[in-house]
Order: C-alpha cells, then structure tokens, then sequence
C-alpha cells in the first residue's frame, strides 16, 4: 500500500491512501483531508470510478465525476496530478507494468 499526505494551496492537508496493484492498476484508493464536497457523496463517487485505473487517461475520465460538484478547500488539478503521478511512478518502477 502507498500511503501519502500532501498539502496542497491554502495549507490545507488532503491524505490519498492508494493500493497499487498489477499492471499499476488502482486496486483501492481513499481520499479525506481537511476539505468539503458537495454533494457529500462526490469524492466516494470519484473513489469508485478511480478504482481500476491504469492510466493517465482513466484518471482524467473520473476526475470528471467532479465537473458538477464543489469542491472547497483543495485544488482539484494538485489532487488529480498527484493520483496520476502514483501511476506514473509506479510504470517507471516497473516498465513492464506489473508489480
């Protein structure tokens, strides 16, 4: 499991909790922090639709299950680079794409 804390603009701390599985694929991913979504349910909306990415693709099309949420203390992009910079370190790890 990759754990990780960030603090992103404002100095506000969002925590991704990520597991990273075969071929780099998000297995599980848990995001909280110091910061509010509406509707309440959007950032387990975007947990789920994560979960089973590979690519830097996969993570843009989830990231627009926030396109008709606020989100409020936490730069969605820093949050979205972040998640593509998991899979982008661990295809750099592993070339082959497996762990």
């Amino acid at each position: 499991m990759k754990q990780e804390s960030i603090i992103l603009r404002y100095g506000k701390t969002v925590k991704v909790d990520i597991v990273i599985g075969d071929e780099c694929r998000i297995i599980d991913i848990t995001i909280s922090g110091d910061f509010f979504a509406y509707p309440e349910d959007s950032i387990e909306r975007l947990e789920s639709r994560l979960k089973g990415c590979k690519d830097e693709l996969c993570v843009e099309e989830a990231f627009r299950e926030l396109s008709s949420s606020v989100v409020l203390g936490v730069n969605v992009v820093d949050l979205k680079n972040k998640i593509m910079g998991f899979i982008k370190n661990c295809r750099s790890m592993y070339p082959g794409g497996g762990i």
